[in-house]
């Protein structure tokens, strides 16, 4: 992701202010298979039993999510603005999704899906994760942030209104009320982000906090996301300091503190080593050596570890 540097232009509103919910990534992905498209359109919204709005906002989320993509945008390899009868194609990750989770029912699916939205470069979701460091904030300091830090970078720097329903949009998705635990699946209109517990709303002092998972983070998870920063440098292996430090690191983007990932990067040697996973001496820092896969892989690999068998 990028931190600095030249400016750069910001997607802003294309979830049309709504979080996925419960169920939508599921229709959605059925919506591309059926129909080799997803156009959001009335058709779209009937067909799914959306609103039309609705229906917009999950070609957003099927996007962000990485379970499915414009074929052009393949074939190109930039990001191209959808267009009605634009053909589609579900992802690998997402065609692994639907043979493993077709309802997407297990937390691992949603850490997935939350790594990719908090990897989206030039987005409200990459910022409020990566580069917005506060603790604990109000709503208006969390927009007023994101305004300076586009007031910096963006080529296209929106209006507050606009910021202002980006940043709810994050908070909406992912802050789960004070002294709830868990999020009720029945509920359609509740965001399955909320039951990783990365954020909490504290509604009688009107604030929200960033807060440490509140069930143990998948393995396979936490070295997809450590993958990702040895990637980008093109290595095999990242250093710890980077995995509590960097942006899309594991420390940022899981919620991890520095004991949790000591814990989670053993973790992964005795489950993983025979697959090249373990920690090495490199002078006088400690490494994590990781083989080069994409996150299909990571996710794939943790249903087989729990013994979900798909015929």
């Amino acid at each position: 992701m990028q931190v600095s540097g030249s400016t750069r232009r910001f997607e802003f509103g294309r979830h049309e202010t709504f979080p996925v919910r419960h169920g939508w990534l599921a229709k959605g992905l059925g919506r591309v298979r059926e129909t080799g498209r997803y156009d959001g359109d009335l058709e779209t919204a009937d067909a799914l039993g959306l609103g039309s709005r609705m229906a917009k906002s999950l070609g957003f989320w099927l996007e962000a999510s990485g379970a499915a993509e414009l074929e052009s945008n393949v074939m190109n390899g930039t990001a191209r603005r959808r267009r009605k009868g634009q053909k589609w194609r579900i992802t690998e990750f997402g065609d692994v999704v639907t043979r493993y989770d077709p309802h997407l029912e297990y937390p691992v699916t949603w850490w997935f899906v939350h790594m990719a939205l908090a990897r989206r470069q030039n987005s409200v979701w990459g910022w409020f994760f990566n580069e917005f460091h506060e603790r604990q904030f109000s709503r208006d300091a969390c927009v007023k942030a994101f305004l300076d830090h586009l007031a910096e970078l963006a080529t296209n720097r929106p209006s507050e209104a606009v910021a202002q329903r980006d940043v709810a949009c994050v908070l909406q998705a992912y802050a789960l009320p004070s002294g709830r635990a868990v999020t009720d699946p029945e509920d359609a209109s509740v965001c399955p982000l909320r039951e990783l517990g990365l954020v909490v709303r504290h509604g009688e002092v009107h604030r929200f906090e960033k807060a440490h998972p509140l069930d143990a983070v998948p393995v396979e998870a936490f070295i997809a996301c450590a993958s990702g920063i040895a990637s980008e440098s093109d290595s095999d292996s990242v250093r710890f300091t980077d995995l509590l430090r960097s942006p899309n690191g594991p420390a940022r983007v899981l919620g991890l503190r520095g004991e949790q990932l000591e814990v989670i990067a053993e973790t992964a040697t005795n489950e993983y080593g025979e697959l090249g996973v373990q920690v090495s001496l490199l002078g006088a820092e400690r490494h994590l050596v990781i083989p080069q896969a994409k996150p299909s892989k990571w996710f794939e690999e943790h249903f087989r570890r729990i013994g979900r068998v798909v015929a």
